[in-house]
């Protein structure tokens, strides 16, 4: 079975572990277990490997290294717009965009974002439901 990498960007600075964590493993389960596709979706969750709360790393360096590599070898990029004023999201994003990973988006508190980060979203979503049946009918049928 083909394979599709999703790369899961959100905020994290200034959240609790459980906000930085929750979204993704909905989002996760909602495209695993809730629906038939044919490409098998696999995830990069950047909350598994670095945490700002465990000094696993010697460098931001390091860190920012480490997501940025797992987000060139990916084939689509779910954001979740939990903190749209996260740099790291924001760089994220802008490096999808310049190497024509599609973005999909997740705005379901409606928030103001910088006109920006809209241009490096192929799709913004309102909530949950609308993510997950884009995602599968889009980019793993």
């Amino acid at each position: 079975m083909e394979t599709c990498r999703i790369y899961l960007s959100g905020g994290m600075s200034g959240l609790s572990l459980d906000e930085q964590t929750k979204w993704r493993k909905r989002v996760q389960d909602a495209i695993k277990y809730g629906y038939e596709h044919e490409k098998k979706p696999v995830f990069f969750d950047p909350t598994q490997h670095y945490s700002l709360f465990e000094q696993e790393h010697k460098s931001e360096r390091e860190a920012f290294e480490y997501d940025l590599n797992a987000l060139r070898k990916s084939d689509l990029v779910i954001v979740n717009f939990n903190a749209p004023q996260s740099i790291g999201t924001a760089m994220e994003l802008m490096l999808a965009k310049e190497l024509r990973i599609p973005v999909i988006a997740l705005n379901k508190d409606h928030v103001e974002l910088h006109p920006w980060l809209i241009e490096c979203c192929t799709r913004i979503c309102d909530d949950l439901k609308e993510l997950v049946e884009h995602i599968i009918k889009f980019y793993l049928m």
